[in-house]
């Protein structure tokens, strides 16, 4: 079958987006393939299309586990069989999904980078008949990508037992650096890069230097009058500005990862079935949104790096149709960019007192390597050992980019349960503590591996089959728990933690202080280039953007704010020039007063007129005596 035929059968369009079929006819010729698409340029059918062409599996590596899920539904929805490796799964059901690809009939495997630093996994993938790897979100491999993610450099040991495979690196930013060092890591048998133009004719680039910045949000918001997402700081932020807007009349809903993935979710729904007009949110938003009729992003803040304000930019206008991305600032705003900087790296003190503080709260001995993910609660964390919660999360994001641990936001996440005691002993603990019987008796029914493995439970469940003896089955389980009988981690947080490396002592933990600064120096430079692109007020923003990823714009695009201006200030240039003229000619002929010019002219602005005639009276092209302005004789040519 065709490209052209699975885009038919399966998607139901008639051609494809550009660029789309020759990374298509690249990856069916075997050949290694880096493809830079905007934002809503049909990424996903890139891999998805060659593959079903092909025999085999396709590995499909991505870092958001929400991405996953979405995607492998919406394959499974169209019959093709796809699953998704995630941390909510247990050992056995990651065994059974594997050996499933390794001899069921599946087309697609979705998992994460850190979940290749399984040996498991690793040598599950070795015996599947892997027809392509796509790695999504491909600039995570560069350190100067906007999010690096150093598991990503660890994805090209694949390509050790899967040589012959080729691979797809996908990416919607990057730079000549960031293009270089993704074929490098990658291991490109020879450079291949396919790349669109990221120029969006319909997008047009705002800078507002605000005195009242929610009152201009407040009008942007009444005037556009389609779906919105306005991008903030903070999640107080994310809660004060959507509290204000709705106080004006403007349904909208705060998001950020303080919520909890139900509510998000529904939110999330809420807009995009247009319940609510305005999403206010942190960056935690925007990946793998598809909402075509978004007329306006906001940054109500001035963004960390061009990367990550183009991409979130290009939320806006899916639909081909005239859509806008502002940016609201003033003075301070600047200085605060400079403050976070400052706070988002932290002192190699800073970073052990921290990893330190983790061990002791999920109580990790030195020298072991936990096998599960712990619930972990930033809040609480930082409200027992009193800590700043933005420095400790700052310095969270920087032990994960160590690879030491990993935050997880999950959705639907089950509690774990493990027993601790022998089978003999927790017979002779049942036999002693009749109080526990009943409920040790459903655990052992219910969950057959649960002396071996952590075992994902629903109390929910347990209560309903406990429920004659008025007992709770979360107070049980934590009793038993405490006695040492079960291992209980119950799920009280959206959040995960898991550590990647054996628990070291922090005192050993090697961070050079000039890595940080380096790291530090080229967020600063990231920054310094937003704010060169705000200050701006004479070059096209489309320009400035497209510079900065190495593409050239050879016209203007007469859509962002500065080539409005310009434009509209040539204009009146134009008409000054032209109106001064009709006056020099007039008085050529003969002297005039002002109402004998104005009747000749006939300008509806009588303030413009009034405005060239003592123009040409400063520079002395003409005179005035009593109520008459006459031409000069000295020959001084008009040439405004």
């Amino acid at each position: 079958m065709q490209a052209i035929d699975i885009l038919k059968k399966y998607w139901g369009y008639t051609s494809f987006k550009p660029k789309q079929e020759e990374i298509i006819n690249s990856l069916v010729e075997k050949k290694d393939t880096l493809a830079l698409l905007p934002t809503a340029g049909g990424k996903s059918l890139c891999f998805q299309i060659p593959s079903l062409i092909s025999e085999g599996i396709c590995l499909v590596i991505s870092p958001l586990i929400s991405l996953m899920i979405d995607q492998t539904k919406f394959l499974k929805s169209k019959g093709i069989n796809s699953i998704a490796i995630t941390s909510q799964m247990n050992f056995n059901e990651i065994d059974t999904a594997l050996t499933n690809c390794i001899y069921g009939n599946i087309k697609f495997l979705y998992i994460s980078p850190e979940k290749l630093r399984n040996k498991q996994i690793i040598d599950k993938i070795d015996k599947m008949n892997v027809n392509l790897i796509a790695i999504d979100e491909a600039h995570c491999i560069s350190e100067w990508g906007h999010n690096f993610r150093p598991s990503y450099r660890l994805i090209n040991e694949i390509r050790k037992i899967k040589l012959d495979t080729p691979i797809l690196a996908l990416t919607a930013t990057a730079n000549q650096n960031v293009i270089n060092d993704i074929q490098t890591n990658l291991n490109f048998k020879e450079n291949n890069l396919i790349k669109s133009t990221f120029f969006r004719n319909n997008l047009s680039y705002v800078t507002i230097d605000c005195k009242n910045k929610n009152q201009t949000l407040l009008n942007l918001c009444k005037k556009i009058k389609s779906s919105i997402i306005i991008y903030v700081r903070s999640r107080r932020e994310s809660n004060d500005i959507s509290s204000f807007l709705n106080k004006n009349s403007i349904s909208s809903a705060s998001y950020h990862a303080g919520i909890d993935n139900e509510q998000r979710n529904k939110i999330q729904k809420s807009w995009t079935e247009n319940n609510i007009r305005v999403i206010v949110a942190t960056n935690s938003f925007g990946m793998g949104i598809n909402k075509l009729d978004v007329r306006l992003i906001v940054h109500y803040s001035i963004p960390n790096s061009i990367e990550s304000y183009f991409q979130e930019s290009g939320r806006a206008g899916r639909d081909s149709k005239t859509a806008y991305s502002f940016i609201l600032y003033d003075k301070h705003d600047i200085l605060i960019a400079y403050k976070d900087l400052n706070d988002r790296f932290p002192s190699k003190v800073e970073l052990q007192n921290t990893y330190q503080k983790i061990c002791d709260y999920l109580q990790i001995a030195v020298n072991t390597l936990p096998d599960e993910e712990f619930n972990f609660s930033i809040k609480d964390f930082c409200l027992k050992y009193k800590l700043d919660i933005k420095k400790t999360y700052n310095s969270i994001k920087f032990l994960e980019n160590e690879e030491l641990i990993r935050l997880s936001n999950v959705s639907n996440k089950s509690s774990k349960v493990k027993i601790l005691l022998s089978n003999t002993d927790l017979y002779k603990f049942q036999i002693a503590n009749v109080f526990y019987d009943r409920i040790i008796k459903i655990l052992l029914r219910k969950y057959p591996n649960i002396f071996k493995n952590y075992v994902n439970i629903n109390e929910d469940e347990i209560d309903n089959l406990i429920k004659s003896t008025n007992q709770n089955s979360r107070e049980i389980l934590s009793r038993l728990d405490n006695k040492e009988v079960i291992s209980y981690q119950q799920n009280l947080s959206d959040t995960t933690l898991r550590f990647i490396q054996l628990r070291k002592d922090a005192e050993d933990l090697e961070f050079t202080q000039s890595n940080i600064e380096k790291e530090k120096n080229k967020a600063k430079n990231k920054i310094e280039q937003v704010i060169n692109y705000i200050k701006d007020k004479k070059k096209c923003k489309h320009q400035i953007l497209l510079d900065y990823f190495d593409e050239t714009l050879k016209e203007k695009c007469n859509i962002c704010d500065n080539c409005v201006r310009i434009n509209k200030d040539k204009m009146k240039v134009d008409s000054f020039k032209r109106y001064s003229q009709k006056i020099i000619k007039i008085l050529e002929k003969k002297e005039s007063s002002l109402a004998e010019i104005d009747q000749q002219i006939n300008l509806e602005n009588k303030e413009i007129l009034k405005n060239i005639i003592n123009y040409l009276f400063d520079n002395d092209f003409i005179n005035k005596f009593g109520d008459k302005y006459i031409l000069n004789n000295n020959n001084k040519k008009f040439n405004y």
